[in-house]
């Protein structure tokens, strides 16, 4: 990365930064370029430059905690280190409720999700074939469907803001969750050997 690019980059997250910081203590329509200008240090012309409207600026703070937790993403989400990156996502949302709730609602929001859900597909269908499930059967394509809404920001509103859990309890609740999910697919694959790719699946 070049020293221009580096600039860039670190001018984009001081102004996410600011941006995540005053949604803390204001609603999303009271958030003012203004007052993220003034809190980031950086001109309002920039901030224009960077981004077009105050709601690509949101949708694009919203961002900010799954991005943040991409490092910790396991390679393989039906894992023992499902939790670990739930936590360090689901905890920074946490932070951010507010903006979680936006990107629920808003149709950029949701257009950014949809991306991110065709990519969560792909990797969990393979994580079945590699366990010998057929990725394409009705079972698979059912835990596939129920893992990608536990895992989901969905998921932390409906556990958080309706049921009052705090992160690590909703953390726990779909790990278990997932954890039946898969090990009830498995099952139904044993007793249904068209169901796997190959003999002696687990």
């Amino acid at each position: 990365m070049s020293l221009r690019e580096e600039q860039r980059a670190l001018t984009r997250r001081r102004i996410l930064d600011a941006t995540l910081d005053l949604v803390t203590v204001l609603e999303p329509q009271e958030l003012s370029i203004p007052a993220v200008a003034q809190r980031s240090g950086v001109s309002i012309a920039t901030i224009y430059r960077y981004f077009p409207t105050k709601d690509a600026l949101i949708d694009a703070a919203a961002l900010v905690p799954s991005q943040r937790a991409q490092p910790h993403r396991p390679e393989r989400l039906f894992s023992d280190e499902l939790p670990a990156y739930l936590r360090e996502l689901w905890g920074d949302f946490a932070k951010n409720m507010t903006l979680a709730r936006r990107q629920v609602a808003s149709p950029i929001g949701r257009e950014m999700r949809d991306k991110r859900l065709q990519a969560g597909r792909a990797q969990l269908a393979g994580e079945l074939a590699s366990l010998g499930l057929d990725p394409d059967t009705p079972a698979s394509r059912r835990l596939v469907s129920l893992s990608l809404l536990l895992g989901g920001s969905v998921a932390l509103l409906e556990l958080h803001d309706r049921q009052g859990l705090d992160v690590d309890d909703a953390v726990e609740v779909v790990s278990w969750a997932a954890g039946a999910l898969l090990a009830a697919t498995l099952a139904e694959a044993r007793l249904d050997p068209n169901a796997t790719q190959q003999r002696g699946a687990p």
